[in-house]
């Protein structure tokens, strides 16, 4: 071989392997390499192009003669794909489910391991499954890539029907709705509040809870599973962090489902070159941490003289509800009023429960870093379980209404961990407060209570706000002050000579949380608005204060002219 010919030679390999590497890389950036999510498309253009180039680069460097590199390079390409071809046989003949090997998720409910499709409900477990878990990490360290807590694996075991419950059961004494606070995967069953309550009230008790469901999927739950087990109790936990959204959530989730119905079970999802890829992929990528929610963590008294950290992802609803939220109240009322009516047809009696979130429990527990990242400093609360029992009630007095906040806030108070640090949900302490309360409820049902609904929520009666206490002035719609008590004169310093005929808003230089409209629109609406406001006082300092509007319109005046009280305490906060 001469010289000349030997450059050709190596030209040429140099050729080859250079068209070899810019076409990996042009299949890589086609398919979406640079995008900041690594998927499995991405990773298989990744996978594709080193294969290419690593076989370049070995015929470029080798010594061994060019055919038979060729001749490995096909026996290797070829030997690789039939081993991709074996592993997939069995998917195309509904042997196997790649998504339960390598534990694939999906944001779609009837997507996730262990879950099988229902077009009215989404999803629900798959019925006489057990599930091995190992619980060391929660919902809140995932999204912000928290250590792994060492813990011990335990069994999640789902009754015939895709229930937590441990034996399938026939009939039940109480029967409890919900989400996931119910369910509770992330817990061994001796730790569930239905476990203790059946040990409480001394009778069956089926949990009938869901992870993910919303109003509309708990009354189907009802209708399906719970009726038939001619309970005496039925009780139906709303939980504030999410039902709201799962109401719009479900129409739309229903009608994606059913189209697409026919090809659920493609055996592309189910294929191990999915599932593996994106199991690697998720290798590759690690955990990515929301920098935002991970500032949202307050610190309480760990009862061994040390601070704990206790992380926040979800809370109420606005404080002024927007139209979708009071659409979804309305969709949620509807479904309560034909879950008991469905009860009551039935002879069972009907318990609504408040599963309040993490937030308002810890809101006046947990010490809260003034340097804390995250949109926690923004977060108040709102009066959504004043709301629910006035729905409740309007519905029939006849419904028991229980508030789980403050007994979960006293166990708080007294260093119990209620709720699990770096979770959404309850510890097993707080299963058993919940436990406790809802026994406590159903024992004392049809008792009258010292202070009756109307005399706690009613808003004539001063809801969360003393009417005998604060700043109180009374004014037009358009702010126009006509009364200015004595404490109004204390909290901000105008006289009321100073402040009568002064629009409120203008005087007091009010920063609202919301538009004011937004405001005018909810008090019109309910007949009364509460939430935190900045004012102005003489002085020149700003103070923060707990306001709450009361509606007064003048039915027998021509004119019906609105009167608006107004009663103003300074707020810690």
């Amino acid at each position: 071989m001469t010289v000349t010919s030997s450059g050709r030679i190596k030209r040429t390999i140099l050729f080859i392997t250079g068209v070899l590497f810019v076409g990996g890389v042009a299949l890589a950036f086609k398919s979406g390499l640079s995008t900041a999510v690594l998927d499995a498309r991405h990773l298989f253009s990744i996978l594709g192009t080193s294969y290419c180039l690593a076989w370049g680069a070995y015929a470029l460097l080798s010594h061994i003669p060019r055919d038979e590199i060729r001749s490995q390079f096909v026996l290797m390409t070829l030997a690789l794909a039939a081993a991709l071809l074996l592993a997939e046989v069995p998917v195309w003949l509904n042997l196997i489910d790649y998504r339960k090997t390598f534990w694939s998720t999906s944001f779609l409910p009837w997507e996730r391991p262990n879950y099988v499709p229902d077009r009215e409900l989404l999803a629900l477990p798959r019925p006489g499954s057990t599930v091995k878990t190992v619980f060391g990490r929660g919902n809140i360290g995932e999204g912000i890539c928290l250590p792994v807590r060492p813990t011990e694996p335990f069994d999640v075991k789902y009754d015939k029907h895709g229930f937590r419950n441990e034996q399938d059961l026939a009939e039940a004494e109480i029967a409890v709705i919900g989400d996931s606070y119910v369910e509770s995967p992330m817990m061994p069953g001796s730790a569930l509040a239905t476990t203790r309550l059946a040990e409480l009230y001394g009778g069956a008790v089926a949990n009938l809870g869901q992870s993910g469901y919303g109003p509309q999927q708990e009354l189907a739950v009802l209708k399906r599973y719970a009726l038939p087990l001619r309970p005496k109790w039925i009780v139906w936990v709303f939980y504030e962090g999410n039902d709201l959204v799962d109401v719009h959530s479900y129409e739309e989730r229903v009608s994606f489902l059913n189209g697409m119905w026919n090809s659920m079970n493609r055996a592309w999802d189910r294929s191990f070159t999915l599932n593996s890829l994106m199991a690697l992929s998720r290798w590759v990528q690690g955990c990515v941490p929301n920098q935002r929610v991970a500032g949202n963590y307050g610190l309480i008294d760990g009862g061994d003289g040390r601070e704990q950290r206790v992380y926040f992802l979800d809370h109420s609803s606005s404080i002024v509800p927007t139209m979708q939220e009071l659409e979804a109240l309305q969709t949620t009322a509807n479904a309560l009023k034909a879950a008991y009516q469905l009860a009551r047809s039935q002879g069972a009696e009907f318990m609504v429960a408040f599963a309040p979130t993490k937030f308002r429990v810890y809101h006046d527990i947990a010490r809260f870093d003034g340097n804390a990242q995250g949109d926690l400093k923004w977060w108040v609360l709102n009066d959504l379980p004043e709301r629910l029992h006035r729905l409740v009630a309007d519905i029939s007095p006849d419904i028991q209404y229980v508030d789980l906040t403050p007994a979960l806030a006293a166990a708080a108070k007294a260093k119990q961990l209620v709720f699990i640090p770096d979770d959404t949900h309850w510890t097993s302490d707080g299963h058993r407060v919940v436990a406790e309360t809802l026994h406590r409820a159903l024992a004392n049902a049809g008792q009258e209570s010292p202070l009756s609904y109307e005399n706690r929520t009613h808003p004539k009666a001063g809801g969360t706000v003393d009417l005998t206490k604060g700043a109180m002035m009374v004014r037009n719609k358009d702010g126009t002050i006509r009364y200015w008590s004595d404490s109004a004169t204390e909290l901000y310093g105008w006289d009321k000579k100073s402040a009568l005929g002064k629009v409120s808003h203008q005087l007091l230089h009010t920063v609202f949380p919301v538009s004011l409209e937004q405001i005018e629109a909810a008090l019109l609406a309910r007949g009364f608005w509460e939430g935190r406001l900045i004012h102005e006082r003489r002085d020149g300092a700003k103070i923060t204060v707990f306001s709450r509007w009361e509606l007064q319109q003048d039915i027998a005046a021509k004119d019906q002219s609105i009167t608006i009280v107004e009663i103003n305490k300074k707020s810690p906060v």
